[in-house]
């Protein structure tokens, strides 16, 4: 038998912040982000729970904390392609791999409790600027892909998202690589369009805008 003073583990020697997200990043991979507890975290580390609170303040800290690692893997290039279309392209694609490898990541980067960095969405409306003029248009377009890759994603990992053990078949809605694409080319073909309409300016193609967004001079 132990008495409870000799029970309790003691801060390990080699415990750092970073020792600590890379864990949780690990079992947020393997188990989903209901699994990361900062009991959990001691178990994983051999350490007291006590001790990880020297490093990270509480799980909110420390969800913020792995997010930002999941998406620092793949940064968006500085400076961004010259043409518009081939950086918003790069975006997509890169934040696609993070929500393939990473698909907590997907709730933890939409919650602005966890995360409210918004400097991806700050390059991708100042590459949008290209188009237009009016930085208002150019953040809800910039928004238009975030949400479009999000949406994308979800369908593609929901399976690892739940809970259980068993996998479900991949659901017919699933987006594939080729989906994706071809989605993404959409978008932009619209978003350039819509840009076009905004200046009075003919669409892709030489092809007239639509009506619903071209705008009209009544005046």
């Amino acid at each position: 038998m132990t008495t409870k003073s000799q029970g309790r583990k003691t801060s390990s020697p080699g415990l750092t912040r970073e020792a600590i997200v890379a864990a949780g990043v690990r079992i947020a991979d393997a188990e989903g982000i209901a699994a990361l507890s900062m009991r959990r975290m001691a178990t994983e580390l051999d350490s007291g729970v006590m001790s990880l609170y020297r490093h990270v303040a509480n799980k909110d800290a420390l969800l913020t904390a792995i997010t930002r690692v999941a998406c620092d893997e793949n940064p968006y290039p500085t400076p961004p392609p010259p043409n518009w279309r081939d950086a918003m392209r790069v975006a997509a694609e890169l934040d696609w791999e993070v929500y393939r490898r990473h698909p907590w990541a997907l709730v933890t980067s939409s919650s602005a409790r966890h995360f409210s960095d918004t400097s991806c969405l700050d390059w991708m409306t100042a590459v949008l600027k290209e188009l237009t003029d009016d930085t208002a248009l150019a953040h809800s377009l910039a928004i238009a892909v975030w949400s479009y890759v999000q949406g994308a994603s979800i369908q593609r990992v929901a399976q690892q998202l739940l809970p259980g053990d068993d996998a479900p078949a991949q659901s017919p809605l699933t987006a594939t690589e080729e989906d994706f694409t071809v989605g993404l080319e959409t978008l932009l073909d619209g978003i350039e369009r819509r840009c076009r309409a905004a200046r009075g300016v003919s669409g892709t193609g030489g092809e007239e805008c639509p009506a619903s967004i071209m705008v009209v001079d009544t005046a």
